[in-house]
Order: C-alpha cells, then structure tokens, then sequence
C-alpha cells in the first residue's frame, strides 16, 4: 500500500534527503501507532499464537520496535518473539 510521507523521514532532514520519496510506493501504515512509514523504515517482528502455537509476523516501524510498543499489541493472544 502506498503512503504520501513516512513519519521518520519527516522528523530527520538528512534521511529524508537520503531516502527521498523512492521507499513511499512500497510503504504502509504501522499497525501499532497508525502512522505512515515507507519501507526502508518498516521492520519485521513475529509472534506466536497462543491458541494454535504458530509463528506470525507483520511489519512495524522502527520506532515502534525501538520502543517495544509491539509488545503491549494484542499481549492476550500473543507471546513474542522479537
């Protein structure tokens, strides 16, 4: 899905410079805090299913990861694993 702007590239001018608008096309809204993010700044993270025992993954954004916001995402259903 593609996205307009990406919130990390928006709050530092040199990545933005570096990165442009080529990773937007690509990009995608954080499942977690529903910002844009393109996709040099998106990153896995996988869990497992308590109820059937299977691993998952989704992309998230950086900050989000950084910052172990994941973690607090659904915690009923969910054991983490990165």
């Amino acid at each position: 899905m593609a996205v307009k702007s990406c919130h990390i590239c928006n709050s530092d001018p040199l990545i933005k410079k570096r990165y442009g608008s080529a990773g937007l096309a690509d990009g995608d809204y954080c499942p977690i805090c529903y910002r844009p993010t393109c996709r040099y700044h998106l990153t896995t993270v996988r869990w497992r299913w308590r109820r059937t025992g299977e691993v998952d993954a989704a992309l998230v954004c950086q900050d989000c990861k950084r910052h172990y916001e994941h973690r607090s995402w659904d915690v009923v259903n969910r054991d983490w694993i990165t």
